[in-house]
C-alpha cells in the first residue's frame, strides 16, 4: 500500500484547504492564504484586524474634569445603564 502525504498549509499540522477542481482558483487561494501567513508572521506589535481597539479616554491628565476623581478611569465606566470595560458591556 502507498501512503499519500497530504501537504498542509495551516499550522499545527491541520489539514489543508479543500482542493478546488481549478486548478487557476486554487492556485490564487493558496497565494493568498500563504501571503496571509505571511503578513500575520512579520506583523507582531499589531493588533489583529478583527481585535477590538480600546476606547478612546475621554480626558487627558490624572484628574477627571467632570467629577475631580484622581487616577480613576479615563471613561466612564457605566454607559447607558450597563457596566463596560474597554468597550464591552458586562452583565452581572
Amino acid at each position: 500500500m502507498f501512503r499519500q502525504s497530504i501537504r498542509t498549509y495551516t499550522s499545527l499540522n491541520r489539514p489543508g484547504p479543500i482542493p478546488l477542481a481549478n486548478k487557476k482558483q486554487q492556485k490564487e487561494m493558496l497565494d493568498l492564504i500563504r501571503k496571509k501567513q505571511a503578513k500575520d508572521n512579520t506583523s507582531t506589535d499589531e493588533l489583529h484586524d478583527d481585535a477590538m481597539k480600546k476606547p478612546t479616554p475621554e480626558f487627558e491628565g490624572d484628574v477627571n474634569p467632570k467629577t475631580g476623581e484622581i487616577n480613576g478611569p479615563k471613561n466612564e465606566p457605566v454607559k447607558h445603564n450597563d457596566w463596560s470595560f474597554g468597550g464591552r458591556v458586562t452583565d452581572f
